[in-house]
């Protein structure tokens, strides 16, 4: 077994010593008008399996697809969308992007990703420059704490800086110094209809403002930050669906 599979295994050790998102819901994920609804975690968990979705975040690019070894989970995820959730039983999952009906010989990205049963997990596809294309795979905790709202940044933009994120009317920072194919991590606030400025790192100028989000109570928003030189950006908002009543 390689020195670089083997350190992955590691890290998995220590992440399940960690606090884990799992829950008895299922959630239903909405993107660009369209909805899905997946598994509740703890099924999924108990099949042995993860769950991975696709979020192709090349402003402007054209549609991939997301292999895990040879299995081909999603054949078709255009720029700006957002695939539904599938579960997936490696423990190592080899993810690997290409272009639709390309053969295997033309991926255009992979990554290796230890996976922890139960877990969601995030596959974004992000231009690392106009030529390169690579795998980011986050893992998602979609359920706030009580009350609250959840709200993610992700910065998919090359060539932009590390970004400042506030709520317009607000004097403190919402994220400070989001990098470049990472988030900040995810913050519980109260619900509410809010705009969000975006700039860079320690700077006032704006950069990206969007306008009038609506931050539910028992949602999580991931906003993804996309473009090269002007800043765009698209949503997905995840929502865990109470359990049906047992008879």
């Amino acid at each position: 077994m390689s020195r670089s599979i083997l350190s992955l295994l590691a890290a998995s050790a220590v992440v399940l010593t960690g606090a884990c998102d799992k829950s008895n819901q299922a959630v239903k994920t909405t993107s660009g008008g369209r909805s899905s609804v997946s598994s509740p975690a703890d099924s999924a968990q108990a099949r042995g399996h993860s769950m991975v979705r696709l979020v192709n975040a090349v402003n402007g690019g054209g549609a991939v697809a997301l292999e895990a070894g040879d299995e081909t989970l999603f054949p078709d995820v255009k720029a700006g969308g957002v695939s539904d959730y599938r579960e997936v039983s490696s423990t190592l999952a080899h993810f690997a992007a290409r272009a639709p009906g390309a053969s295997d010989s033309s991926k255009i990205a992979r990554k290796d990703h230890v996976m922890i049963d139960g877990n969601r997990y995030s596959v974004l596809v992000i231009s690392e420059d106009m030529s390169k294309r690579v795998l980011r795979v986050m893992k998602d905790e979609v359920v706030p704490d009580a009350g609250k709202a959840r709200i993610r940044i992700i910065h998919a933009a090359p060539g932009a800086p590390n970004l400042d994120v506030m709520i317009v009317g607000s004097s403190d920072l919402l994220f400070s110094g989001v990098s470049f194919k990472d988030d900040a991590g995810y913050k519980d606030i109260m619900p509410a209809t809010v705009s969000l400025e975006f700039r860079a790192k320690d700077q006032t100028k704006r950069l990206l403002r969007l306008e009038r989000l609506e931050l539910k109570p028992g949602t999580t928003t991931n906003i993804v930050i996309t473009g090269a030189g002007a800043l765009h950006a698209f949503t997905f908002t995840d929502a865990p669906l109470q359990p049906t009543p047992k008879a």
